[in-house]
């Protein structure tokens, strides 16, 4: 069976069951709709610290974890593995001394005996699934940040293994896990007058033929909109590139038109909402993600599921590869046409986040003020 008749067969099979449910005619009600408390405790099987792994410490994501879990009673950062891919030895010293990890191992292998849950959070997006393919066939709970596939290719090998295995595979943006949203979303899945969805996502576009932050930052954005209009996108249009803005329209069936805009015009990712007499905006806020997330995949170990399924996620990586395609091709693309090998180069990505981290502080900044 072809790689796109299998992701495509899977993505109709999750729109048959529950996943519906945060669709925007669904009604049943999706878990994350109900928000998750912070927790001030968790604990890994049979009672004992739960013991959770990290891969790759290439970005503040990876503070961010580390410190939730350093708060978190019945948690311990036991293993991290670090390629030096953005930062080398020196990061690696510092983050284990800081953070009193116990581990240094060399690859994601190594570490699986190790832990309970693991966290693969590298920048290059083309390492995710092969970084996290050895917890999920060991049936280690995994998160898989953003964006977690950066190519057709990886999209279906991951849901792929999800099927095999039936780990519980967590990832994606954070932004999911916003207090306001998750409000919106319960009043959102009720509505019958919405004419159509507007969302501004905040990305570094650098110019028009810079297509390598569309994924990476505006996958922000485009996952707020899958998380109010859940699975069934159907087909993408890149409508234009102007004052470093990505004009990209959704298509679904029988649903609202969704429009994306993602680009420099404005400092946060916002929503806005047209019904048949009104406006409605968001700018999604509240809440510390990382607690919430460690505390649902400590629940998975015994639960076997993830807070949704991990095709969600896997759409909205999806629409904006098909994006980048409709753009080439100049004409609509449908998800049901996309091909192994289109995608996003994630290796380049990592390589220029490398360089420009590596710039000093005032290069950085004025680099950022040029670009405004």
């Amino acid at each position: 069976m072809k790689r796109r008749n299998f992701i495509s067969r899977n993505f109709a099979a999750a729109l048959s069951g529950a996943a519906l449910g945060a669709s925007f005619f669904g009604k049943t009600k999706s878990a994350a709709a109900k928000p998750a408390e912070t927790p001030a405790k968790v604990s890994g099987p049979g009672g004992r610290t739960l013991r959770i792994g990290m891969v790759e410490l290439d970005t503040s994501h990876a503070d961010s974890f580390a410190r939730a879990i350093a708060e978190i009673e019945g948690a311990e950062l036991t293993a991290v593995v670090n390629r030096g891919l953005v930062y080398g030895r020196e990061r690696t010293d510092k983050f284990v001394q800081d953070y009193k990890i116990k581990h240094v191992c060399k690859d994601p292998a190594e570490m699986v005996p190790l832990i309970d849950v693991a966290l693969v959070i590298g920048v290059n997006w083309e390492n995710h699934v092969t970084d996290a393919e050895p917890f999920i066939r060991a049936g280690t709970p995994v998160f898989v940040d953003k964006p977690c596939v950066g190519t057709e290719r990886d999209a279906a090998k991951l849901l792929d293994l999800e099927v095999k295995y039936r780990t519980p595979i967590f990832g994606g943006s954070t932004y999911r896990y916003s207090d306001t949203l998750t409000r919106f979303k319960r009043e959102f899945t009720k509505r019958t007058d919405t004419v159509a969805l507007t969302v501004y996502g905040k990305i570094n576009s650098h110019g028009r033929d810079d297509m390598l932050d569309l994924i990476y930052y505006g996958i922000h954005g485009t996952e707020l909109m899958q998380e109010l209009m859940g699975l069934g996108a159907v087909k993408v249009n890149y409508e234009d590139f102007y004052r470093k803005q990505h004009m990209i329209h959704v298509h679904y069936d029988d649903r609202p038109l969704v429009v994306l805009l993602l680009g420099w015009a404005l400092r946060e990712n916002e929503l806005a909402l047209l019904t048949d007499k009104s406006v409605e905006r968001l700018t999604p806020s509240g809440g510390n993600p990382y607690p919430r997330i460690i505390s649902l995949m400590a629940e998975s170990i015994s639960s076997r599921r993830a807070d949704r399924p991990i095709s969600e996620q896997l759409e909205a990586c999806r629409i904006l590869i098909a994006a980048k395609k409709s753009r080439m091709l100049g004409r609509p693309v449908y998800l049901s046409e996309l091909e192994d090998e289109d995608g996003f180069d994630g290796k380049k990505f990592g390589l220029e986040y490398a360089r420009f981290r590596a710039l000093p502080q005032e290069e950085q900044e004025t680099w950022r003020k040029n670009e405004l």
